[in-house]
């Protein structure tokens, strides 16, 4: 037998901790992968998509976000409270 049997189990241990280190680089990598193709900034279009279907305020996009008018106004009648002390 070459070695002790705590060097062996450290020799097996090393194995055991560059395969789980390659196995979590490998799992990362794929799933970074998954996320960037279901991105929708980064898909694919679909073959039956095509840019003539997009209404005139899509197509004039500038890459600025609107939130569209407001009509949300305060409430004019204050909330009603009531306290209690027993």
């Amino acid at each position: 037998m070459s070695g002790s049997r705590i060097e062996q189990a450290r020799r097996r241990a090393a194995g055991a901790k560059r395969i789980a280190i390659a196995a979590a680089v490998a799992g990362f990598l794929g799933l970074v992968v998954v996320v960037r193709s279901a991105h929708p900034g980064h898909a694919a279009t679909s073959s039956g998509s095509t840019g003539s279907s997009h209404s005139s305020t899509e197509s004039s996009d500038d890459g600025s976000f609107d939130f569209g008018s407001s009509s949300v106004a305060p409430s004019s009648n204050a909330p009603q409270t009531q306290t209690s002390a027993s």
